[in-house]
C-alpha cells in the first residue's frame, strides 16, 4: 500500500497479522514497543518477527523496548536487549508498537506465537499520540540491566502501593504468596474460608511445594470463636492436613495481613451500603515489613494451635476453675483425679512428711495402677535419704516411675503441693499444717482446674525443676568425685612431703657419713612429690578441657623399655631388690618381619600410663621377682 496512504485496519489470522507487522517494522526508521510479559516472547520466539528485528539492526535502526521483566521471560529479554535499548515497568498490559508513520496494536498475546488479531493505522493524528504514550511510560520505567540484576540477586526495591479494586488486590496477594520463601498470614476467619473457597489450588501448589522441600510453609492465625461454626472447622482440617499451620488467638487486630519475608499486603474491609468494600496497601519497605512480621511472631508466639481448639469447642469442654475449701472434697477429688490419668502424672511434694500422708489415703498404689495402664509417673521431693530411699523401694522393678530430689527454700507453712494429670487438669493443694499426721488435718484449700494456659505453666515449671534436679545430682556427684579425689591427693602428697622435711632436718643435724643415702632419699621423694603434683594438674586440665595431647608417631616397644628402665632406677634408689624381666612373643606374618610397633599417640602420656601400671605393680606385689610379658598381633 502506498505509504503516504493514511488507512486503519484490523487484520485477523497469523498470515494476515505477520504481513501488517513485517510491514510495520520494513518502512521504520524508529520503532517504539510496549508489551506485556509474553510480548519478549513473540518478538524473538516467531522468526519472521525476530527477522525484521536483524534488519532494523542491520540498518541502524532505534528500538526502544518496554515490557515487565520477569524470571519466567529473562531469557527473550536478555535476547531482545541485542536488537533494542530494553526497560522495565511493573503491571504492563498495553501491547503496542509506534515507528515513524504507523501504529500497530494487539489485545492480547500468546507466548512465542503470532498474535491473531492485529490493528495497523498509518494515521498520523494515532501515531503523534501513541508517541506521546510511549515517551511517557519510557521515562517511568527502569533500565533493563538494573531490574534484571535485582531479580537475579532477589532485590526488592522499597516501595508502598494503594490498591482499591478487588480483583487486582486479589492477584497481588497471589503474587506475594508466590514469591514467598514463607508466607505468614493474620486475619478474621472468614478469610481463611475465602482463601479456601477461591484460591484453595494456589494454596495447595506452595503447600505441595513445602512437603518437597522447596519452601518453609504457610502460617495462619486466626480466631476460632465459640460457636460451632461447621464449615471453618472443614476448612482448617482441610488446610491442615496439607500441611498448613493454623494457630487461634482471641483477639485479631481489625485488619488482614500478610508477609513474604521482604514484602507485605494490608487488607481493611468495611461494610457500606450493604456491599463490601476493599482497600489494600502493599509494601516493600522493610520498616513496614519488619513492623508487621513482629506482631505477627507475637501472636503467633501466644496462639493455640487450632485443632486443638477445635477439639475443645466440638467436646463442649468448658473452661473451669473450682475453690474447694473442705479438706474431705480436696482428698476425694485428689484420689479421683489420680486414678483417672491416661498419659501422664506429674506430683511435686512439698516436705518428705507430706509423703508419709499421701500413702495413708493410697495416692501411691492409684499411681502405680496409673504406671501399669501404661501412664508416665514423675514425682519430684525434697531432699530427703529415707523418703528417698523408701519410695525407690516401693517402685522397684516397676516401669513407667520416676523420682527426683530437689532442694527448696520455701517456708513450709506455704508450700504447696502440685499434682497434674495429662497436661490438662491441675489441682494445686495448700499445705495448712505441716506437722499434722493425716491429710485431711494438714491441708487447707486447694485449686482445681483445667485452664489450658494455667496448666501448660505449672507443666513448663516442673520440667524446669525437673531438669533442674538432675543438674543438681550431677553436680552432687562431681563434688563427692572431688572431695575423694582431694582427700586421696592429700594422703598421697603427705608421705613424700613429710619425708623430705625429715631427711632434710637430719642432713642439717647431722651431714656426716650417710648424708648420701639420706640425699637419694630426698631425691627419690622429690621424684615422688613431682609426680603426685603432675597428676593433679593433669586432672585439673582435663576438667577443665584444657588438656592438649601432642599426638606423633612413637615406638611403642620402646616407650616399654623406657618405662621399665626407670623403673629399675627408682628400685636402685630406694634400695629394693626386686627383679623385674621382661619378655614377649610376636606374631606376624612371615612376610613381614618387623619388631616394632608404632602408634599415633602422645608419647609422654603413654609413657605415664606405663609407668602408673608398672609402679602398681611393684607396690602391691609379695614376690621379689616381677614378669612382664606382652604380646603382639599384627592386624592387617
Amino acid at each position: 500500500m502506498p505509504p503516504d496512504l493514511e488507512i486503519t485496519q484490523v487484520l485477523r489470522g497469523a498470515e494476515d497479522t505477520i504481513c501488517a507487522a513485517v510491514l510495520f517494522f520494513t518502512n521504520a526508521n524508529t520503532v517504539s514497543a510496549c508489551g506485556d510479559s509474553l510480548a519478549p516472547s513473540v518478538a524473538m520466539g516467531v522468526e519472521p518477527i525476530k527477522e525484521c528485528y536483524e534488519d532494523l539492526k542491520r540498518r541502524k535502526a532505534k528500538v526502544r523496548w518496554i515490557t515487565e521483566i520477569t524470571r519466567d521471560n529473562l531469557s527473550y529479554c536478555r535476547e531482545l536487549m541485542q536488537y533494542a535499548e530494553v526497560r522495565h515497568l511493573d503491571g504492563t498490559r498495553g501491547n503496542f508498537g509506534v515507528s515513524d508513520t504507523a501504529y500497530i496494536a494487539t489485545a492480547t498475546v500468546n507466548k512465542a506465537e503470532p498474535v491473531a488479531e492485529l490493528i495497523y493505522s498509518s494515521v498520523r493524528s494515532v501515531v503523534e499520540q501513541n508517541k506521546y504514550v510511549f515517551d511517557t511510560l519510557w521515562g517511568k520505567a527502569v533500565a533493563a540491566e538494573d531490574w534484571i540484576r535485582e531479580v537475579e540477586e532477589g532485590i526488592i526495591r522499597p516501595e508502598t502501593r494503594t490498591v482499591k479494586d478487588s480483583k487486582e488486590i486479589f492477584e497481588e496477594t497471589l503474587g506475594l504468596m508466590r514469591r514467598s520463601n514463607q508466607y505468614s498470614v493474620c486475619s478474621v476467619s472468614d478469610r481463611l474460608v475465602h482463601a479456601h473457597n477461591y484460591s484453595f489450588d494456589n494454596f495447595k501448589e506452595i503447600l505441595d511445594l513445602h512437603r518437597d522441600g522447596k519452601h518453609a510453609g504457610i502460617r495462619w492465625v486466626t480466631k476460632v470463636g465459640d460457636n460451632q461454626d461447621s464449615r471453618l472447622f472443614e476448612v482448617i482440617k482441610s488446610f491442615m492436613s496439607l500441611g498448613m499451620e493454623i494457630k487461634h488467638v482471641p483477639i485479631i487486630p481489625p485488619m488482614s495481613f500478610g508477609l513474604s519475608g521482604k514484602e507485605m499486603g494490608l487488607t481493611v474491609e468495611s461494610m457500606r451500603g450493604g456491599s463490601l468494600n476493599a482497600g489494600a496497601i502493599f509494601s516493600t519497605e522493610p520498616a513496614f515489613v519488619e513492623q508487621f512480621a513482629a506482631i505477627f511472631e507475637e501472636l503467633w508466639k501466644g496462639g493455640v494451635i487450632a485443632a486443638d481448639r477445635i477439639k475443645e469447642i466440638e467436646s463442649e469442654t468448658k473452661t473451669f476453675i473450682d475453690i474447694i475449701q473442705d479438706p474431705a472434697e480436696i482428698q476425694k477429688r485428689y484420689q479421683a483425679l489420680v486414678a483417672s490419668a491416661k498419659k501422664q502424672v506429674l506430683l511435686f511434694l512439698p516436705t518428705t512428711t507430706a509423703y508419709r500422708r499421701e500413702e495413708k489415703i493410697g495416692i501411691f498404689e492409684s499411681l502405680e495402677k496409673a504406671a501399669a495402664r501404661g501412664a508416665d509417673i514423675r514425682i519430684l521431693l525434697p531432699t530427703d535419704k529415707e523418703i528417698e530411699e523408701k519410695i525407690q523401694e516401693k517402685i522397684k522393678s516397676k516401669k513407667g516411675f520416676e523420682v527426683r530430689k530437689i532442694r527448696t527454700t520455701v517456708p513450709t507453712e506455704s508450700r504447696s503441693k502440685i499434682v497434674i494429670i495429662d497436661r490438662r487438669e491441675y489441682l494445686m493443694v495448700e499445705l495448712k499444717d505441716n506437722s499434722k499426721e493425716t491429710f485431711i488435718e494438714a491441708v487447707g484449700s486447694a485449686i482445681f482446674s483445667n485452664s489450658n494456659s494455667t496448666v501448660l505453666s505449672y507443666v513448663t515449671m516442673f520440667d524446669s525443676l525437673w531438669k533442674q534436679s538432675d543438674l543438681y545430682e550431677k553436680l552432687e556427684a562431681h563434688d563427692r568425685m572431688q572431695r575423694e579425689f582431694i582427700n586421696i591427693a592429700a594422703h598421697e602428697l603427705r608421705t613424700p612431703t613429710q619425708s623430705i622435711l625429715g631427711y632434710s632436718e637430719l642432713l642439717q643435724d647431722d651431714p656426716g657419713e650417710h648424708s648420701a643415702d639420706m640425699l637419694k632419699s630426698l631425691t627419690r621423694n622429690a621424684y615422688r612429690l613431682q609426680a603426685l603434683i603432675t597428676d593433679i594438674l593433669d586432672v585439673a586440665r582435663i576438667e577443665a578441657g584444657t588438656l592438649i595431647l601432642e599426638r606423633h608417631d612413637v615406638d611403642l616397644v620402646d616407650l616399654i623399655t623406657t618405662a621399665i628402665t626407670d623403673v629399675e632406677n627408682q628400685l636402685k634408689v630406694s634400695g629394693k631388690s626386686i627383679e623385674i624381666s621382661y619378655s614377649h612373643k610376636q606374631i606376624q606374618q612371615p612376610a613381614l618381619e618387623k619388631k616394632e610397633i608404632i602408634i599415633d599417640a602422645d608419647k609422654e602420656r603413654i609413657l605415664q600410663v606405663l609407668s602408673n601400671l608398672l609402679s602398681n605393680a611393684l607396690k602391691f606385689t609379695k614376690e621379689r621377682r616381677l614378669s612382664i610379658d606382652r604380646t603382639n598381633y599384627l592386624i592387617v
